[in-house]
């Protein structure tokens, strides 16, 4: 049996979720396609011995000094029934009828035909009563122990018959002139029937001891093959159950099997995965073995899958077959994107949160001493002995002073924000009005503001903080846009548990470099910028119990997206 179809015969077997318990109590019924190749293989051989034995006999009757005719044409007519039974049997198994419908008629079938040459060739005299010893054996292959027994004593019955029916001449065939069984007397006919009758049932009882034998052996067989489809079905539910990515490659670096969870993280299909080299679905994982000497214990690895990016944790292990030899290597990964994503936004968390408190405690005491000299620096520019030069030069410390008051207010609402006020609005309606005092701002004059915005967001939230985060990050955008497409882009819309807004710019982008560091208090990459937007932003929505991620690409823009919960 070649390996694909006992991989299928395990497989329909698995199907059923039988337990190799349950072979053990009943003896299972044989594989089809075990009795259908048996029924094929003796149709083949009773042609093939009916041609030579019926064909030699032909030419022997032929060649004799005085043919029957008759009998030339009755053996003839054997030969061609035998022929036309097996072409019948071997259409109908060929069109997908039960192999087991087909071998019992075919037995039959032989039966009569035998008895009908029997008959024609001498009765108990014939030489062809061998025929019958065929049939018995053919039936202890196909049906066992009780085909063997049943076939023997219709073979003996038919034996005896067709011997009695010859000595009497009861029906009247036409015969060789050397097969003249009438002329025997009683006791040559005991004789002889006795010793055909002795023969078949030596061949019976060989036929059963056969069958017997064979029987066992397909029980053992049935037994071990859905023992084996027990545990092919173990594995495959253990593999289909894990929640991680598990690959098996060949030595040669080929995708042996992936299983359900490594085509949903590297959201590819099965057939992208298998028959083709490792590196072209995980790029890089070979270097990294090959660095670890063909055994990787823990590794992070960042693959693009579908334009986005993916980390994966790695772990690689040889694959040994039953001799422990290595025949491959088996990948277990499991996708740390999202993990990695809360990491970075805890530790941005954390990090904002130690800059505030020190923040906070560094503009109360500056705070003071800074009104201190504003209020000392007007006084002296009001003086009548200040000269024109020295009256400049206080305007321009008066307007850093205001400058460094404005950045040290930012700064004490990153570190002390006012307590959340949140109230049911619909944040569509939000958006939309911010984005229509957007469009009459000159700063927003050089760039197009475009929006897709779903009806009817309601949430439940501080609408004068969301209102800010959102004004800072359209800001933000569209001081980039400005520098490439002057394009801005709202989108407004509801997810899987979530609100989303996103605001993406087609700006020149942000390095990777960079992307880590923009939520940090005081990080900017503007000019005037203070630094603290994208700070307070990242506070605020955090404070609502969202995230808000970027994704950005060099030459092609960047995408601000903010998630908030959906209220209950």
């Amino acid at each position: 049996m070649t390996g694909s179809a006992l991989r299928a015969e395990l497989e329909t077997a698995a199907e059923g979720r039988v337990s190799p318990g349950d072979s053990l109590v009943s003896a299972p019924a044989q594989p089809a396609s075990d009795v259908r190749r048996r029924v094929s293989r003796l149709l083949l051989l009773r042609t093939l011995i009916v041609s030579v034995v019926l064909g030699l006999s032909l030419w022997l009757l032929m060649g004799s000094d005085a043919p029957v005719r008759e009998a030339v044409w009755l053996q003839s007519a054997i030969i061609g029934a035998t022929y036309a039974s097996s072409i019948v049997f071997g259409v109908l198994l060929r069109r997908g009828f039960s192999p087991k419908r087909v071998a019992r008629p075919m037995l039959a079938n032989d039966l009569v035909l035998t008895s009908l040459l029997v008959y024609s060739t001498g009765g108990a005299q014939s030489p062809y009563s061998f025929l019958y010893a065929l049939s018995i054996v053919a039936a202890g292959a196909l049906s066992y122990r009780k085909g063997a027994v049943i076939v023997t004593i219709a073979s003996l019955g038919s034996m005896v018959a067709v011997s009695l029916l010859a000595w009497k001449q009861i029906i009247h065939l036409p015969i060789s002139s050397e097969a003249r069984a009438w002329e025997q007397s009683r006791l040559e006919l005991a004789r002889t029937l006795g010793i055909n009758v002795a023969a078949l049932i030596g061949v019976g009882a060989l036929a059963f001891i056969f069958a017997d034998q064979l029987e066992r052996g397909a029980e053992t067989l049935a037994t071990t093959r859905r023992a084996a489809a027990e545990l092919l079905t173990l594995h495959q539910d253990i593999v289909r159950s894990l929640s991680s990515g598990l690959i098996t490659v060949s030595s040669n670096g080929t995708v042996l099997t992936a299983n359900q969870a490594a085509s949903d993280i590297l959201r590819r299909s099965g057939d992208e995965i298998t028959g083709r080299p490792i590196d072209h679905t995980m790029p890089g994982l070979t270097s990294a073995i090959s660095d670890a000497h063909g055994e990787l214990r823990r590794a992070d690895l960042k693959l693009l899958t579908e334009g986005h990016d993916l980390t994966v944790g790695v772990t690689v292990s040889p694959l040994r077959d039953a001799h422990d030899q290595v025949i491959g290597r088996v990948v277990n990964f499991q996708d740390l994107t999202e993990l990695k994503r809360l990491e970075q936004h805890m530790r941005r968390g954390e990090r904002l949160a130690t800059v505030g408190q020190l923040a906070a405690g560094v503009a109360h005491e500056i705070r003071n001493p800074l009104a201190s000299i504003s209020g000392s620096i007007e006084l002296l520019r009001q003086s009548p002995q200040a000269s024109e030069d020295d009256r400049t030069l206080m305007t321009i410390v008066h307007r850093e002073i205001q400058r460094l008051n404005v950045l040290i207010g930012d700064l004490l609402d990153y570190a002390n924000p006012r307590p959340n006020q949140p109230v049911d609005f619909d944040l569509a309606t939000l958006v939309e009005e911010m984005l229509q005092v957007a469009r009459a701002d000159q700063a927003f004059a050089d760039v197009e503001l475009e929006q897709d915005i779903e009806q009817q967001l309601p949430i439940h939230a501080d609408p004068a903080k969301l209102r800010q985060v959102l004004w800072n990050l359209v800001r933000n955008a569209a001081d980039a846009a400005s520098g490439g497409g002057k394009h801005v882009r709202v989108e407004a819309r509801r997810g899987n548990g979530e609100l989303t807004i996103s605001v993406a710019d087609d700006g020149p982008g942000i390095s990777k470099e960079l992307v880590t560091r923009i939520f940090d208090p005081f990080f900017t990459t503007k000019q005037k910028g203070t630094g603290l937007g994208l700070a307070t932003s990242h506070a605020v929505v955090a404070e609502h119990g969202g995230v808000i991620d970027v994704e950005t690409e060099l030459g092609k823009g960047t995408k601000m997206v903010v998630r908030l919960p959906r209220p209950g």
